[in-house]
């Protein structure tokens, strides 16, 4: 059954810096929700950001990203009970948290994380702080249980029924690769993507997780997964990506899947992008997957 996309739209730069939280306004703005045939729900505010990293997590922002992630729990569950595929428009990557914790509320799920980054820093190794280094070292229970252990739910999601595509960054690969291969998360690079093709990598990530017996997933999309011509609006710029094709087979055969049971949109930047070029592109990258989505 395809269940029709709800936007849910969490205005959110705690798990990063100042800026992201407009992404979905700017997408909006864009004519996403009409593009992907959407209706437009629940928006949820995120506390001031700070840059105060005395607690004992390393995190900045951990117990404000805490809270947001409950109530954006909340929200998302909603949208599930209804029929509905939320489309979470974040923000940052700490937006994850909250869509594992929905999940994870309801059973057996997993993840299929797109995105230029592996983010397995342990928080007290990342040199900025922000959980968007550090999102999948947590959501697989390691360190502090103020985001480790959302809503008592720890692990969000287990290595073994995680899948994480389209990595391009050789130092952070260096200082966590070893760390990341040492789980039973699948994890396939751009150029190991390349060498197989979109199709067959989207295959293979389906194939991993239902071999783990999950009732579904959550897909979660970082723009900076796009080529760095299509997407330069984002904070942390890794040469290379997915060209719009190889997206739109790669996110629309995963999209496709009816264990699909939530999206995440992350990380652009629309103070980055003055002339909204890269606004445009993610929007007809996301536009173009839900279309191979509804043609399947």
């Amino acid at each position: 059954m395809v269940h029709p996309p709800e936007v849910i739209h969490v205005r959110t730069n705690l798990g990063l810096v100042p800026g992201v939280e407009r992404l979905g306004t700017a997408l909006l703005d864009e004519g996403l929700a009409e593009g992907i045939g959407a209706s437009v729900g629940a928006v949820v505010e995120a506390p001031p950001y700070s840059r105060d990293r005395a607690h004992s997590s390393r995190l900045l922002n951990a117990e404000a990203m805490a809270e947001v992630a409950l109530r954006q729990a909340d929200v998302v569950a909603d949208a599930i009970e209804d029929g509905r595929l939320p489309v979470v428009l974040g923000g940052d990557d700490s937006v994850i948290f909250g869509s594992l914790l929905a999940l994870r509320r309801r059973g057996v799920y997993g993840l299929v994380f797109l995105d230029a980054h592996i983010d397995f820093y342990p928080p007290s190794d990342s040199p900025t702080g922000q959980a968007s280094d550090a999102e999948m070292y947590l959501a697989f229970g390691h360190g502090a249980d103020v985001i480790a252990n959302v809503g008592g739910a720890r692990p969000l999601v287990t290595p073994r029924a995680a899948a994480l595509i389209g990595h391009r960054d050789p130092d952070e690969w260096r200082d966590t690769g070893a760390a990341l291969s040492a789980t039973d998360a699948l994890v396939v690079s751009l150029e190991e993507l390349r060498e197989n093709g979109a199709e067959a990598t989207a295959q293979r990530a389906l194939a991993h997780l239902h071999g783990t017996g999950v009732e579904g997933f959550l897909l979660h999309i970082d723009a900076d997964v796009l080529d760095d011509v299509l997407m330069p609006a984002v904070d942390y710029r890794v040469p290379g990506g997915l060209d719009r094709r190889e997206f739109a087979v790669l996110a629309g055969t995963l999209l496709a899947d009816e264990g699909v049971a939530c999206v995440d949109v992350t990380i652009y930047n629309p103070l980055l992008d003055p002339d909204g070029e890269a606004r445009r592109n993610l929007t007809g990258c996301l536009i173009d997957a839900f279309t191979k989505r509804a043609a399947s």
